[in-house]
């Protein structure tokens, strides 16, 4: 029997919390918030989005808007962040054109992944109404409960379309259905749909031993504990309520006992998910989902918004540990990077894995659902035993073992034999387990195997594939473990099913490798033509040593040149690049490649704009530096240069605006003529606000006027401390070479951080100690 005795428990405490509230503070203090562990990621990532490192290359009418951080990693050990991009398209939203960002906790940028598209280049005009478009949605569906949405978007292939995507749900050929319809905005034919509906199959078993111990609340089938997870009925849509807060009766064909096993095997995923892979909730961010038990079919399915469980042959509800689990990794596939896998056998083997995860976490002793690799064994569904085998895909109804071309055109859950078989063969190893090619595979055990196919997950984007799977494990498994042991199990594993190597995959060496990365600041500039633009191209060493990056260019179009002084710079060093185009380019915009080639190689995008016809006089600004960093009541400078770009010399006026509460700005000299320099000098006061501030310098001559931006960061904290430094922060965001004062001594920022104390044990990788003031 599933049972919960809570009465006398809850009555104890809700006499303790009403003690608690009578005798509280009436105005209790607000808490101080601890500074967000996800900067230093959010900042590299939108740093690498903005300026199109390496796969974030995009068109000069395409942005990136950032969409959510997940964390990964190794709980309590090893902070990995993965932060999410949608692409857009003179604002509107690209269908297909998603990235992602993965970074370290200090904010060094360890991978860029982008989903493959061709160049974008649409009409935006749409001649189709959102109302005919959301008709031909309609249709596609045999019972139509709702449209939800009807957006116009831009769908990614060749160089795009222009489509409403209409979100329309209900029920197709009997089954419940999620549609996303692509209707051409300009002809009305349907270029596309996904259903986000995932159907699974699997059996109905009792979990033990009992009673049970299952969070809910208020007497009913929800667990205020963790938002959004409900058990309903699904003829009511109504959680089941009891006085005694004790649910289920031991029979699989009652619904109540479904919702006791959903809410028993959920929480032990849950507790799973934040235990073994640091993941907060099903979505990722805290929450969970509905689900209803009492669906009228020999089936289960996650529709995109809830999970629906049906009933086994037999009339029992399959809300068994395997099936719920299941389920719930198709919710879990479409709350991360990329949404659920359109390949077939990617979505099943993902809720097969998380299956296989939450019965290894809540360990079931035997007669129940003991830890194993087989998927509705505990009751003979159809009379032939589990209906999967992921240590052995073939022996049950003959899926197959490995991966071949033919896969993506299998039936989803059998192509999910591939998959499964990686898996178990990455946790397990080859001992009980045949190999394609007769090889022979070490374990990682099941929870570090768990790890790296989740960390893979946050490597997704859009149209996500086998090969693409085998490129994100190698990477997150590399990214986890730097002895190289994982990464060469996961290989081995790869190679076990027959599934060949990938071009740009990564390889793994068990010595710190030397990389750097490449950005641009700016990462466009506006010209006539003749005109010259400048950007200063700025390399950091992000593991290993410093290293010789060669610089170069390509893509300018016939009439444009581009020059690095230097052409070679030691990583952590800086370049100025000036872009020079005769008056005879055409006005438009060009996306230059800038590459950077050392050990690896890394790319850039510079979006040069080209205008109409150049005054006969002009020049051109530019800052160096173009940012610094001042504590309240310190200053910053940086020389304006001018620069004559055509014609003949004229005189500049310089003015800044832009600047904070409490600064002030001075040039020497205040006019110059083109081709001469000036000295910015910002000065804040105490009462400076802490931020960061764009400063805009403008120089107006007498027949143009130009502008260049200074980034002025402002720290928090007093300009006292040791030597006249500033006193290190534990709010404060601190880069390379910020110089502080803490503890009588002096201490150099090596790299990014927020909160790590300078001189404590877990310190030493981003504070370097300059000696006792």
């Amino acid at each position: 029997m599933i049972r919960k005795k809570l009465g006398t428990y809850l009555a104890a405490c809700l006499t303790v919390l009403s003690v608690q509230v009578a005798t509280a503070p009436a105005a209790p203090a607000e808490p101080v918030q601890p500074p967000s562990p996800t900067a230093p990621a959010v900042r590299a990532a939108d740093q690498a989005a903005a300026s199109g490192l390496d796969a974030l290359a995009r068109g000069p009418r395409e942005q990136f808007r950032r969409r959510t951080v997940y964390q990964g990693g190794v709980p309590g050990r090893k902070d990995l962040f993965y932060v999410s991009y949608d692409r857009t398209y003179e604002g509107l939203p690209v269908i297909g054109g998603d990235a992602v960002v993965a970074t370290d906790a200090s904010g060094n940028v360890l991978d860029t992944v982008a989903a493959p598209m061709g160049g974008l280049a649409v009409d935006t005009t749409a001649t189709v109404t959102p109302e005919r478009a959301a008709g031909v949605a309609r249709s596609r569906l045999s019972v139509v409960d709702k449209v939800e949405s009807t957006t116009l978007s831009v769908l990614a292939g060749g160089h795009g379309k222009l489509v409403y995507e209409t979100v329309v749900s209900g029920r197709k050929d009997g089954v419940p259905s999620r549609l996303h319809v692509y209707v051409n905005a300009r002809t009305g034919a349907v270029e596309g749909s996904v259903d986000d509906v995932r159907a699974g199959t699997g059996t109905s078993q009792w979990n033990g031993p009992n009673p049970l111990s299952i969070d809910t609340s208020n007497n009913s089938t929800v667990d205020d504990t963790r938002p959004g997870l409900r058990c309903v009925d699904y003829a009511t849509s109504a959680p089941f309520t009891k006085p005694s807060n004790s649910f289920g009766n031991g029979n699989a064909t009652s619904k109540e006992t479904g919702c006791a096993d959903v809410l028993w095997s959920t929480q032990k995923q849950w507790e799973m998910m934040k235990s073994w892979l640091g993941r907060n909730g099903v979505d990722g961010n805290g929450r969970g989902v509905t689900v209803k038990v009492g669906l009228d079919a020999v089936n289960a399915y996650w529709t995109g918004q809830q999970i629906e469980i049906g009933h086994n042959n037999a009339n029992q509800w399959i809300a068994s540990m395997d099936v719920v689990a299941h389920e719930h990794g198709h919710a879990i596939d479409q709350y991360t990077p990329g949404g659920a896998g359109r390949e077939a056998g990617l979505g099943e083997a993902t809720g097969d894995i998380f299956g296989a995860l939450t019965e290894a976490y809540a360990n079931e002793p035997s007669p129940f659902d003991t830890p194993d690799y087989l998927v509705g064994e505990s009751i003979n569904l159809a009379g032939r035993g589990p209906i999967r085998n992921m240590a052995n895909p073939s022996a049950v109804s003959g899926h197959p073992n490995c991966w071949s071309s033919a896969i993506p055109g299998t039936e989803v859950h059998a192509a999910a034999g591939p998959l499964n078989h990686w898996f178990y063969l990455l946790a397990e190893g080859s001992a009980a387990s045949p190999t394609c090619d007769g090889s022979k595979v070490t374990g990682i055990g099941i929870q570090a195997a768990g790890r790296v196919f989740y960390n893979a997950m946050l490597l997704k984007t859009s149209g996500m594939t086998h090969f693409r799977y085998r490129v994100a494990t190698l990477t997150a498994a590399k990214n986890l473990d730097p002895t190289c042991r994982q990464f060469t199990a996961v290989k081995a594993a790869w190679n076990a099913i027959s599934l060949p190597a990938q071009p740009g995959e990564p390889t793994c060496v068990n010595v710190p490798a030397d990389d750097f990365t490449l950005a641009l600041d700016p990462a466009s500039g506006t010209v006539e033509p003749g005109g010259t633009a400048r950007s200063t191209v700025r390399t950091t060493t992000t593991s290993g040593s410093p290293q010789t990056v060669a610089l170069s260019a390509t893509g300018q179009p016939s009439g444009v040149s581009v020059r690095f002084e230097p052409a070679s710079v030691t990583s952590g060093q800086t370049s100025a690049m000036t872009v020079t185009t005769t008056s005879d380019v055409a006005p438009g915009t060009y996306p230059i490649t800038v590459r950077g080639a050392g050990s690896a190689a890394h790319t850039v995008t510079y979006a040069l704009t080209v205008g109409g016809v150049p005054p006969a006089d002009d020049f051109a600004v530019a800052l160096d530096p173009t940012s610094g960093t001042a504590a309240p009541g310190g200053a910053v400078t940086s020389t304006v240069g001018t620069t004559t770009t055509s014609g003949a010399v004229q005189k500049v006026a310089l003015t800044a605006t832009g600047l904070p509460a409490g600064a002030t700005a001075a040039f020497e000299p205040a006019t110059v003529a083109s081709g001469e320099s000036s000295r910015l000098t910002i000065t804040t006061s105490a009462t400076t606000p802490a931020g960061t501030y764009g400063v805009t310098v403008t120089g107006a001559g007498s027949t143009a006027s130009h502008s260049a931006t200074f980034t002025l960061t402002v720290r928090e904290g007093s300009p006292g401390g040791c030597a006249g430094l500033t006193a290190w922060s534990a709010t404060q965001a601190y880069v390379p070479n910020d110089l502080v004062s803490h503890n009588a001594h002096k201490w150099t920022s090596t790299w990014y951080s927020t909160g790590a104390e300078p001189g404590l044990p877990g310190s030493w990788a981003v504070w370097r100690d300059e000696g006792a003031c």
